[in-house]
């Protein structure tokens, strides 16, 4: 069924077929008031009104129902316009049919269902009226039908999209903010990449350099008591390394942080 997982949000459509039932009911029983059929308007109309009411329920629940509810409820209209003296506006009930048809059934199916309630209206008109004045007020009641049954339709369907719009909306909310906590962890995941290359280039260089800077110092050490005249030699080649060491490390300073001068 079309309407199996509809949007509950919008009741329009409530405030429409209640205010149908308020008028064809208060015009029915002033019209057939001291009337012998006050009574048999009274069973139907409210037959009517309980079908309508256990319908929602029972087409949610099975899949079958529809196709026996619609029928009986387009028989008691019938049966309410085939009271004398005739009352034409009970056809106004065809609105609430309409609007749960094309609510319920696929468009198809909902198309061969109006069809089929015009031609109900039409002969009820005809046979209660006459032929000339029956189809001109068909006419007039289909107008308002379709005018109301299009109003609810374009305004269920405007509320179903501005859920989806929501709904849209929300998700890519969620995906933005999934977004930014990739770029968050993206970046960690740099960092800590270039603190191991930093960590590796430091291992490799400095620590190298500053490991050769102690040997040589323990080398001059032992040189100064026995050939102190090699230890310039050495003091020379410490300022090397130690220079050397100096500029590994302010290149690695300047990695770190790029924009602050190294000196």
């Amino acid at each position: 069924m079309a309407e199996a997982n509809e949007s509950r949000s919008y009741r329009g459509d409530l405030l429409i077929e209640l205010l149908v039932l308020i008028v064809v009911a208060v015009r029915g029983i002033t019209h057939f008031w001291e009337q012998p059929n006050l009574l048999p308007f009274v069973i139907l109309l409210g037959s009517f009104v309980l079908l309508h009411l256990v319908e929602r329920n029972f087409s949610d629940r099975l899949g079958w129902y529809p196709s026996l509810h619609f029928p009986m409820h387009a028989g008691l209209v019938w049966g309410l316009s085939s009271l004398r003296p005739f009352l034409d506006i009970v056809n106004f009930l065809f609105i609430i049919l309409c609007m749960r048809t094309v609510h319920v059934f696929s468009r198809r199916i909902a198309i061969a269902w109006l069809a089929v309630y015009t031609l109900i209206l039409v002969t009820n008109m005809v046979v209660g009226l006459g032929w000339v004045e029956g189809v001109v007020l068909s006419l007039s009641y289909l107008a308002g039908i379709f005018f109301v049954v299009s109003y609810d339709v374009l305004y269920r369907q405007s509320q179903l999209d501005q859920a989806k719009s929501q709904a849209m909306l929300i998700e890519l909310q969620r995906a933005h903010q999934e977004l930014q906590e990739y770029a968050a962890q993206g970046e960690e995941l740099a960092a800590a990449r270039e603190r191991n290359r930093l960590a590796l280039q430091l291992h490799d260089s400095v620590s190298q350099v500053i490991f050769s800077i102690t040997l040589t110092t323990q080398s001059a050490r032992l040189l100064l008591e026995r050939d102190p005249g090699q230890v310039p030699v050495l003091i020379d080649r410490l300022q090397e390394m130690t220079t050397s060491a100096l500029g590994q490390l302010r290149s690695l300073i300047a990695q770190l942080h790029p924009h602050r001068n190294p000196d």
